[in-house]
């Protein structure tokens, strides 16, 4: 009777050094003489994975890690033997590959302690994937991937579900989760399958933003994992749009952003000027830039489905084009894209914008705003009229100007911009004198004004 208690006492003795469970998640399971590893569908794998641990105060050895049991393989193997120190675990895995539904067992064998393991194995629908060379089984721990889209497009996959077995299956849930997967409708619940026979359903990947997304694809109570990348579409080349064209010195010209084609996502882009006057040494105009807001970059913004940019005060932006003869280089930036437009200011003739004439005590004051886009304005004319429209003595009053102006465009910094006072002593009654027309040259032409009455 001692003898045989003895060898009923010997894996207990073992046990009390090396303990065994079945690990659920981050819970531990204490196995001792059998260990159930559940329930799996005949077409996926069940793995259980198993932590051995010295609960002892002196080091143990594992030499042993052994499974025998039809449909039963050992995943990982451990180094053996091994050492394990006072608390130190050991962990391995246990892989069931059924063949068919029906009860599964086996033995598994720690050093010289057996522990029988069961399992059940269900025939359900057998999922499968649509690749290019045909249809691949699927398991639960399978991923499907569904590539790379554009936000805001599109990818499908299709599944059949089939019976393969000698009785009917059952569907009873199929269903989708994860906001950027859905199912395409069109299968109705339950459905019977019967031997032989198979359906097909279609689940679309639409991404609502960049990056990875992933879902489930769940039947009959088994998850498959869904996965899809998505990235922004790149926007669309950008053109400068600008009325009037081509524009002069002394406009405000309309800009607008148009896009090669509607954006298939949102963006920001930035518009800018730069100015290269028409003579080397010329100083900068700072009247050349954008109006509101002032300066001479600005952000644009392009919404998805747009076909044109957006400024903070709508999708018109006007750009003023100074009074310095040259050349604006216009630079639209869009992610990738950079669109440039130039125009090209041409020298004109002296643009009068004011004339006012005052009558003084023995003579007239003449005041005269414009800007010369060439800064070459060399002489000025003045021509009187009297009250009976004849012109007066001594005829028109020509002064040369170009040294004057010379030495002013030279300091001045406002462009081409000029304004002048005219001092014109007058003999007799300065009232009798009525209009007066201004006549001023420079290297591109003359420019006369409409007869100005005072």
């Amino acid at each position: 009777m001692r003898f045989l208690a003895a060898l009923g006492l010997a894996p207990v003795l073992l046990w009390a050094q090396l303990e065994l469970s079945l690990v659920r998640g981050e819970a531990e399971q204490p196995v001792r003489e059998v260990a159930d590893l559940g329930a799996v569908d005949a077409s996926d794998v069940l793995d259980a994975r198993f932590r051995v641990r010295n609960a002892g105060k002196v080091a143990a050895v594992v030499h042993t890690v052994q499974v025998a049991g039809f449909g039963f393989t050992r995943k990982d193997a451990p180094a053996l033997p091994a050492n394990l120190s006072p608390g130190a675990v050991l962990e391995f895995s246990v892989r069931l590959t059924p063949s068919g539904a029906g009860a599964y067992s086996a033995v598994l064998t720690v050093n010289t302690v057996a522990v029988l393991l069961r399992a059940r194995v269900t025939a359900g629908p057998v999922l499968s994937l649509q690749e290019a060379h045909g249809w691949m089984p699927l398991r639960s721990a399978d991923t499907v991937d569904f590539g790379k889209t554009e936000v805001g497009g599109s990818a499908s996959r299709r599944f059949r579900i089939e019976n393969p077995y000698a009785d009917p299956v059952e569907v009873a849930e199929v269903a989708v989760q994860g906001e950027a997967f859905r199912l395409v409708a069109g299968f109705d619940l339950p459905r019977r399958i019967d031997a032989g026979e198979s359906a097909v359903i279609e689940v679309v990947f639409q991404p609502p933003s960049a990056g990875t997304h992933g879902g489930r694809l769940v039947m009959n109570g088994r998850t498959f994992a869904l996965s899809g990348a998505a990235t922004e579409a790149p926007p669309p080349r950008p053109e400068i749009s600008l009325d009037p064209t081509p524009p002069r010195s002394g406009q405000q010209v309309r800009l607008r952003i148009r896009l090669a084609e509607r954006a298939r996502s949102a963006g920001r882009g930035e518009l800018r000027v730069e100015f290269q006057p028409a003579a080397p040494g010329w100083p900068d105009d700072p009247a050349i830039g954008f109006l509101s807001p002032p300066g001479r970059s600005l952000p644009f913004s392009v919404e998805r489905g747009a076909d044109a940019g957006h400024f903070d005060g709508g999708e018109e932006v006007v750009l003023q084009t100074g009074t310095t003869a040259g050349r604006l280089i216009l630079r639209a930036e869009l992610g990738p894209h950079v669109t440039h437009a130039e125009l090209v200011l041409v020298p004109q003739p002296v643009v009068v914008d004011a004339v006012r004439v005052e009558r003084r005590a023995g003579g007239l004051e003449l005041y005269l705003a414009g800007f010369d886009n060439s800064r070459s304005v060399s002489q000025l004319t003045f021509t009187f009229y009297g009250s009976n429209g004849q012109v007066l003595d001594p005829g028109p009053v020509a002064l040369d100007a170009a040294a004057e102006f010379r030495r002013y465009f030279e300091s001045a910094t406002l462009g081409g911009l000029f304004a002048l006072r005219a001092a014109f002593p007058v003999t007799g009654d300065v009232a009798q004198v009525r209009a007066v027309e201004i006549e001023i040259r420079n290297s591109v032409g003359v420019t006369r004004t409409p007869r100005v009455t005072f």
